[in-house]
């Protein structure tokens, strides 16, 4: 049971709070930095587009050295906010998670 993109949106926000940066970036970042990655370049997307349009995320053009615009995003006050509850989530799945793993190893021994 594989669930692509379950948390895509608390990854690009994480990563947008570090720094603004555009789609091609954040694909990569994901690729590279997250364990057992599930998230492709489609999900991004669809989730930037997503969090833009909830007012989570502001985007904006700039050109880069060779001088082509791409489009930019950054976080917004209410992405941070959004960011906030996230981790509040993931820190409660978690707790849900050792759970599991401690009544699993009862029934293992």
């Amino acid at each position: 049971m594989n669930r692509q993109g379950r948390q895509t949106d608390a990854y690009l926000l994480l990563f947008l709070a570090e720094s603004d940066s555009y789609g091609g970036q954040l694909v990569k970042r994901c690729e590279e930095e997250i364990p057992f990655n599930s998230i492709d370049s489609a999900i991004v997307y669809r989730t930037l587009k997503k969090l833009e349009g909830e007012g989570s995320i502001n985007s904006y053009y700039e050109a880069l050295v060779d001088g082509k615009p791409v489009k930019m995003y950054q976080i917004t006050i209410a992405g941070k906010e959004l960011l906030e509850q996230l981790k509040i989530r993931i820190e409660n799945k978690i707790e849900n998670f050792h759970f599991f793993l401690s009544k699993f190893e009862e029934i293992e021994e």
